[in-house]
């Protein structure tokens, strides 16, 4: 293994594990649905990466979808449970990984690194639907810190879990400015699932077949 010094591998989920596609799709039949719930959601959730996180982002995002949408509080609190963190949630649980993920996840594991997901949604049922369930040995959703991506929470957070230094993880996600820029601030290794490299890229890889993913990590 040419990066001997990694320890583990972790991974975004929604457009990492599984394709992007199908999340711009899903996130436009939702769109389609519920046009000003979804507006109002993207942009609660961009002010909340620009505050750098919040104590509660139950209450914040409760309080900001009521000021977007112009509705009681209650109302909000009603349309993100059943809407965005129910429906929507769901949806994304119909995904299909990847097909070489889960071989690269085997031979990883079998390799002798800890495997994790980090995601900025909750995992729901979303693991489990992948099929991937046995070979995660941590989960976190920085939706339930309050701190989303590229905040470095909740790589560090799985970091301490995994009892692992963060130079030796290496994070492996496809959104450059939360993924990858978070991987960094926290100090781990990242790996950007793309067609090319963006322009000054601070990825150590930019790939857009898992096989050099794999080659990357093994160094074969």
């Amino acid at each position: 293994m040419a990066e001997s010094q990694l320890k583990a591998v972790l991974f975004d989920v929604d457009g990492t594990l599984y394709p992007q596609s199908f999340f711009i799709k899903t996130s436009l039949q939702f769109f389609l649905r519920h046009p000003r719930l979804s507006l109002a959601f993207r942009h609660l959730r961009h002010d909340v990466r620009q505050f750098g996180g919040v104590e509660d982002l139950h209450l914040a995002q409760i309080s900001l979808c009521a000021g977007y949408m112009r509705i009681p509080a209650e109302r909000a609190e009603e349309l993100l449970e059943t809407h965005i963190y129910g429906t929507y949630m769901d949806m994304l649980s119909m995904a299909k990984p990847y097909p070489q993920v889960e071989p690269l996840l085997a031979d990883l594991k079998e390799a002798g690194l800890k495997l994790g997901v980090i995601t900025d949604y909750p995992t729901g049922d979303k693991l489990s639907a992948l099929g991937f369930d046995k070979y995660w040995d941590v989960a976190i959703s920085a939706d339930t810190m309050g701190h989303l991506k590229p905040e470095a929470d909740a790589f560090l957070l799985a970091a301490e879990e995994l009892k692992i230094s963060p130079e030796q993880i290496i994070y492996v996600g496809n959104e450059y400015k939360y993924d990858i820029i978070g991987a960094k601030k926290a100090g781990m290794k990242a790996a950007h699932l793309a067609a090319k490299p963006v322009p000054d890229s601070v990825a150590d890889i930019t790939f857009s077949d898992f096989d050099d993913l794999r080659s990357y990590i093994f160094g074969n």
